[in-house]
């Protein structure tokens, strides 16, 4: 098993791309976090960002988090969590992924605020 690096970069066709690693806390354990050219969050399997990494993901470009559902869960952020997140760390845009059935898309759309969105199967979009 190889351990993930704090931070990390590499090329890419030119562009320098930074990773940082920030652990997230999902129900009992931790997973990881990232955040790619400091505009850029992936937080997946999470629950909790802790406090002291709050900074972090401040006025991002995208914040890609976890939505499972609606309702609050053990190890997942819910849709009312996320909502919240989001007026304390002000991201452009927040795409929510690890959405479950009871989540529908066409609904998310049209009742969310204009800067969360639903992902879906092969989105994309430049950082």
């Amino acid at each position: 098993m190889n351990k993930i690096k704090k931070k990390f970069s590499f090329f890419d066709k030119g562009n320098l791309i930074s990773i940082k690693s920030i652990p997230v806390k999902h129900g009992k354990i931790e997973s990881q976090s990232f955040i790619i050219n400091n505009k850029c969050a992936y937080v997946s399997d999470a629950n909790k960002i802790y406090d002291q990494d709050l900074k972090f993901f401040m006025n991002l470009k995208y914040f890609i988090i976890d939505c499972l559902r609606i309702r609050k869960h053990p190890s997942h952020y819910s849709l009312y969590e996320v909502i919240e997140l989001t007026k304390i760390i002000k991201p452009k845009k927040t795409i929510l992924t690890n959405l479950h059935a009871d989540l529908d898309y066409n609904y998310l759309l049209k009742n969310l605020p204009e800067n969360i969105i639903p992902a879906y199967d092969g989105m994309s979009f430049n950082i």
